[in-house]
């Protein structure tokens, strides 16, 4: 990945009100009004909405259609003044509302090749008032910008060929509904009152029902992609690679010598920059570098550059290999590589970063994803489109992790770094491919008072710490992952010292002990990320209205539940009430105030949520993204806070759960309602709580598709889900959550049925194993895909079920099943993440588990192994020290995702006590 590559533009200062000022012109000369916004005489008045990422332009009193035809321009960052002028004038004149991205740095984005593709082009969206009006504003928009440059927009139709307007069918104003996932949509309404998503699909996909007014619409929409495409009239492509933004990258066939290529496409004006350079040149420069490094064996060689329908392509012959990423994976699993293999592989990388810098270049994007391990242990480069001359002007680009400080924190466009940037980054590839650990360190706050170094020899220090491999080119990555460049080794250096290292004797021996998570270290990030949740919670001013969200989010969370598990606020009651109701709580190092903070925060946090819940319905009933852990951490919140109104809020909530419903899993379906139930009879002895987990478990005996052997829970593929269809093994979605359910519900009912099915279901991951050097793994389920170690789709969560199944039934096979899981957890640590959804502080309550359960503190010694690594990767902000979310980078408070979770682990690592969310025999009420 590259982070501020081209496509960014400086969009700062005069710019962003550049756009704007445009606009407030054209009102101005469409009403007559000396200012915008100002009402005339005869009532054409404006309201102009400015803000990011953008700025809203209404003809007052207008009544916009819920869902239409609406309109797209799209422009380059040079071509946005003027198609936005041209644009606003046909609008203004018509009173047809519009939005635009707000400043040149919005759009810029909009035309990043990291964009979503379905987001890709969309400078100006206007909304016409019918279809026969979007006709005639589509000609008028298209002869006022006709020539003009822009990029195309994937999911829209063009109005005519090179044009900059487009059009699809999509949602207006209807406000968005939270829907059966759990995540905010916008819903169509078709004819019949159905409803369906309005998904921005890379390509044209309107509604069946929506009949296109325009005369192009009339060619049938694609359904499928075609099988192969013909380039050149030379080059048959057939696979795709990836899609992006930028274009497609393809395998393709050469017709001319029979060989395998792969073909790199760029759409034009993709990342178009002030300076008016876009993809196209940078696929062009990438070529000049093939050109250069090919023939001598660096990179591939170019086989061809040409245009084909305004798209540039470059093609450049296929190296056979693996991928570095891929080659670390291999190193640091349960097959790990020898001692010699991993020299032979850092002497090539170390001998392509020196060749690179001989010719007067450097890299800039340094990574594991950038480099090919060929069978015989040889290296080669691939996509050097980032490579430049040393002060030449380029555009910032560098891949987090993978690029030191100096290059990271450079201006958006200022000289190309020198080879130190590739010093560092070559430290940073050599400890992934050492460690399998990713290199990223969110930054500190700017007035926090850590060195990077200090920083850097940290996590060093706890990801090599036991392997002897990894220890033996550790002073290595120190010496060149230095913060200051003049300081950093330089390649004769690195030649020394693997030349010494070639002349030890094998194997390599470890001499430092593994790393645990210390109880200082453990209470100090306890302490500090409650104040951090507590200082953070956005709380609404006095008579102003509630905030939409308590806790910033990143990524998916911007489209998740705000009161919800996975994303929003019932994680976070459930864990202060946790801590407060726990023996942390009575730590003497806690501030004199921490409780009446703590018990504030986790008052207004629980009124708040209920006010919310009041405000829109919640379709799904699940555990992590519905209404069941809203219910359970209401009713938490309220037995800590002793409010019996709370209390019965969350009792109320959970009696309205369903006790059927289409999708069977945990997250957003029906065990975790089951889960949920059986959690409130145990916490209440109310016994319509009993039996109404009772039907839920008779509705998962009925849904459970049985063949020789085998038991699965299929979400049925006519469920408006974006998990329709699945069909998987692990605890999120498949059949370990599934199991656990049962398995709790038959203890708790005695109920034979559930106990026989939950036994079947671990019959079926038992048999779905694959075991090496005693490491479990499974598929995400039994049509294959992604092996992990973690919670939601992976060892974790599977063996979170096992093990409870060995307990209730004695059969060594799931206990066997079991402990390969947590093999596979513990030796997945250095690659891990930090949350509880797919990540550590998950990894490490599943390791809790098996020593509870099994009686076996050498687990809990293996979670305090995980733990070490979310100290090494804490990030300093305002004093405190605090893990970073699911994304290595942000901080967010999310259970399943950020620091709600992560505060979980360490609060039950350091004192105990059972595993939360769960429906365990004697859970207590805290749990």
């Amino acid at each position: 990945m590259n982070t501020g590559s081209a496509g960014v533009a400086e969009g700062t200062g005069a710019d962003s009100h550049l756009l704007a000022d445009i606009v407030m012109a054209a009102v101005r000369r469409g009403t007559g009004s000396r200012s915008a916004g100002e009402e005339t005489r005869n009532g054409r008045d404006w309201e102009i909405h400015t803000g990011t990422p953008w700025t809203y332009v209404t003809p007052a009193g207008c009544a916009m259609p819920a869902q239409g035809w609406k309109l797209h321009v799209s422009a380059t960052q040079l071509s946005a003044a003027v198609v936005l002028a041209r644009t606003a004038e046909v609008l203004v004149r018509r009173r047809v509302p519009f939005k635009f991205a707000a400043t040149f740095e919005e759009l810029s984005g909009l035309l990043s090749r990291d964009v979503d593709r379905g987001t890709l082009g969309k400078f100006i969206t206007v909304y016409p008032p019918d279809d026969a009006a979007a006709v005639s504003i589509a000609e008028e928009l298209h002869s006022a910008t006709y020539g003009l440059p822009g990029p195309p927009i994937l999911s829209d139709r063009p109005y005519r060929p090179g044009s900059l307007v487009h059009y699809r069918y999509g949602v207006f104003s209807a406000t968005s509904v939270l829907d059966n996932d759990g995540t905010y949509a916008s819903l169509l309404v078709a004819p019949d009152g159905t409803t369906v998503k309005d998904s921005r699909n890379a390509w044209y996909s309107p509604p069946a029902w929506a009949v296109s007014p325009f005369p192009s619409g009339r060619a049938p929409a694609r359904t499928t992609a075609p099988e192969a495409v013909l380039l050149a009239d030379r080059f048959v492509v057939r696979q795709a690679i990836r899609h992006s933004a930028k274009g497609g990258v393809f395998l393709a066939e050469d017709r001319l010598s029979g060989a395998r290529v792969v073909v790199k496409q760029a759409r034009p004006h993709l990342g178009s920059t002030l300076q008016g350079r876009d993809e196209c040149d940078q696929l062009r420069h990438e070529a000049a570098m093939l050109d250069l490094f090919g023939p001598p064996g660096i990179t591939a060689r170019k086989v061809d550059l040409f245009e084909q329908s305004d798209n540039l392509f470059l093609v450049q012959e296929h190296l056979d290999g693996t991928m570095l990423t891929a080659w670390a994976g291999e190193r640091t699993g349960p097959d790990r590589r020898g001692h010699d293999e991993v020299l032979t592989v850092v002497r090539g990388l170390t001998a392509l970063v020196a060749a690179v810098h001989e010719q007067g270049y450097v890299l800039r994007d340094l990574t594991p994803n950038n480099v090919l391990v060929t069978a015989d242990g040889g290296c080669r480069l691939v996509d050097l489109e980032m490579a430049a001359i040393p002060g030449t002007p380029v555009a910032r680009a560098f891949t987090p992790g993978f690029a030191p400080p100096e290059q990271m924190n450079a201006p958006r466009h200022a000289p190309a770094p020198g080879v130190e940037a590739d010093l560092y980054a070559l430290g940073a590839t050599v400890f992934f491919l050492t460690t399998g650990c990713p290199p990223m360190l969110a930054d500190d706050g700017p007035d926090e008072e850590r060195s990077w170094g200090d920083r850097v020899r940290t996590l060093v220090s706890v990801a090599t710490a036991g392997d002897p491999v990894a220890e033996a080119f550790a002073p290595m990555i120190s010496g060149l992952m230095r913060e200051e460049r003049s300081e950093r080794w330089d390649l004769r250096r690195v030649e020394e010292f693997l030349a010494k290292l070639d002349a030890e004797p094998r194997p390599f021996v470890s001499v430092r002990p593994v790393r645990h998570l210390g109880a200082d270290e453990g209470d100090r990030l306890l302490r500090d990320g409650v104040a951090h949740l507590v200082r953070t919670m956005a709380r609404p001013a006095p008579g102003g209205p509630d905030p939409l969200r308590l806790w910033p989010v990143t990524g998916f969370g911007a489209d998740a539940d705000p009161c919800a598990v996975q994303y929003g606020s019932a994680g976070v009651l459930t864990v202060l009430a946790s801590l407060l109701d726990g023996p942390f709580a009575r730590d003497p190092g806690l501030p004199a105030t921490w409780r009446s903070d703590v018990t504030g925060a986790l008052a207004d946090a629980a009124g708040w949520t209920l006010r919310r819940l009041d405000r829109e319905p919640r379709p799904s009933p699940g555990l992590y993204f519905g209404r069941a852990g809203v219910a359970w951490g209401l009713h938490e919140a309220g037995r800590v806070l002793g409010d019996d109104d709370m209390c019965a809020a969350g009792v109320e909530l959970a009696s309205g759960l369903p006790d059927s419903w289409p999708n069977p899993d945990v997250c957003h379906g029906l065990s975790g309602t089951g889960l949920t139930l059986l959690h409130f009879w145990r916490a209440t002895g109310d016994g319509r709580f009993r039996d109404k987990a009772g039907r839920c478990a008779d509705s998962l005996l009925a849904a459970a598709e049985h063949t020789a052997g085998t038991v699965l829970w299929p979400i049925p593929a006519t469920f408006a889900s974006s998990l329709a269809g699945v069909v998987h093994y692990g605890f999120a979605h498949g059949v370990a959550g599934v199991g656990a359910f049962l398995l709790a519900a038959g203890l708790a009912l005695g109920r034979d049925d559930c106990l026989e099915t939950a036994t079947a279901g671990g019959r079926t991951l038992v048999e779905a194993a694959e075991i090496t050097d005693g490491a479990a793994w499974w598929d995400q389920g039994p049509a294959g895909g992604a092996r992990m170690p973690h919670w939601c789709n992976g060892s974790s969560g599977v063996g979170t079920f096992l093990i409870r199944l060995h307990r209730a039934t004695g059969d060594r096979r799931f206990l066997d099943a079991a402990r390969g899981a947590a093999r596979t957890v513990h030796l997945s640590r250095v690659s891990s993440g930090s949350s509880q959804c797919h990540g550590l502080a998950g990894d490490g309550q599943f390791l809790l588990d098996m020593a509870d359960l099994l009686g076996e503190p050498a687990y809990h010694d293996q979670a305090g192994e995980l733990a070490a690594y979310l100290w090494a990767r804490a990030v300093s902000r305002d004093g405190l020290l605090l893990v970073p979310d699911e994304n290595g980078f942000e901080l967010s408070a999310g259970w399943n995702t950020g620091l709600a979770g992560v505060l979980d682990f360490l609060h039950r690592l350091r004192h105990g006590g059972p595993r939360s969310w769960m429906a365990d025999a004697g859970d207590g009420a805290a749990r």
